[in-house]
């Protein structure tokens, strides 16, 4: 930053002499103040530098703080770099009104399986902006080969147990892949179609999950789940079909039901490392799926590799009948 300095002119020595004079205090309305923090822990993080609109660079101080003179409101272009960062390109209005914080991703983190989780389509990020509602199917579903809207009930039943702890393995795979941003669907209903009954299992602002027969013969698979993705990349609905068999009898079903609900959510697997979106079912839900689960929900949507947001603002969210669903992935 280039330091001004103002020098008071006496032009009158009488007006001047017996006073003393010191340099103007900078206009508040004119600071722009922020703090960086690490998007994983929030702790500070020094060794920052901020570059506005390339007009105004200064450095953090070792907790992370700093401000710059800006000379009024903006929106200002910033850049954030250094090494113990990914480089961060995003905008704000400079004001006074209030501090800042920029969430940092550290550099040791692993961002090519970021990437292959968050960012599946056009490598730029996609995610739910509001709480999804969620739908269990209390009838067990017959699946068919293909991809199709509707599918047929059976006369098999989910116990209330069984449906029930359904849900709660969805409301806690939904507050770990989102970050804690979603802690709870913004409805539960459990449905129960009668026997030979069709359901449509793709609804927009809802992710539809349920027990279908015969994926694991016809599918030669144990789940699948589909997103509805919007042009930017917002999610607006998702499906899980979960195979019976295991998903009634195998100690594992949590680990489906989350993996499968993380494609529901708009995430792809991760083939890099171990994470609860590998292809096959397992591990458990590692540090990486925490962590990147925070950074995903601290970025707007269509933010790009390494750390780019797009030039609008994050827009609220919009009916989805023009959304594009995803192809089934396992």
């Amino acid at each position: 930053m280039r330091a001004i300095v103002v020098v008071t002119v006496c032009i009158t020595v009488a007006a001047c002499s017996g006073s003393g004079s010191s340099p103007s205090a900078p206009d508040p309305a004119r600071v722009f103040q922020g703090q960086t923090v690490s998007a994983i822990d929030g702790t500070a993080t020094a060794g920052v530098t901020i570059n506005m609109s390339n007009r105004f660079a200064v450095q953090a101080d070792a907790n992370g703080n700093f401000q710059v003179n800006v000379g009024g409101p903006g929106p200002y272009d910033v850049v954030l770099t250094g090494s113990p960062i990914v480089e961060r390109r995003t905008s704000v209005s400079a004001s006074a009104s209030q501090r800042m914080k920029f969430p940092m991703i550290p550099a040791a983190f692993d961002l090519d399986a970021f990437n292959e989780m968050f960012r599946a389509t056009n490598n730029r990020l996609q995610r739910w902006t509001e709480r999804p509602s969620l739908v269990v199917l209390g009838s067990v579903m017959k699946y068919v080969n293909g991809e199709r809207d509707d599918y047929e009930a059976t006369g098999e039943q989910l116990s209330a147990d069984e449906a029930a702890a359904l849900a709660s393995h969805l409301v806690e795979g939904l507050t770990l892949l989102t970050g804690g941003t979603f802690t709870s669907f913004a409805s539960v209903d459990i449905e129960r179609p009668k026997a030979g009954e069709r359901v449509n299992v793709r609804r927009t602002r809802t992710i539809v999950a349920g027990r279908y027969l015969g994926i694991s013969s016809l599918a030669r698979t144990i789940g699948y789940g589909i997103w509805a993705e919007e042009a930017d990349g917002t999610i607006v609905g998702g499906t899980m079909w979960l195979d019976r068999d295991f998903d009634r009898d195998n100690s594992q079903r949590r680990l489906l039901r989350i993996h499968e609900l993380g494609h529901a959510l708009g995430y792809n697997h991760v083939t890099t490392r171990p994470s609860v979106m590998n292809p096959t079912v397992g591990p458990d839900p590692t540090d990486f799926d925490r962590a990147g689960a925070l950074i995903a929900f601290q970025r707007p949507v269509g933010n790009i590799s390494p750390d780019t947001d797009p030039g609008g603002a994050s827009r609220p969210f919009r009916s989805a009948t023009a959304a594009r669903w995803s192809a089934p992935i396992p």
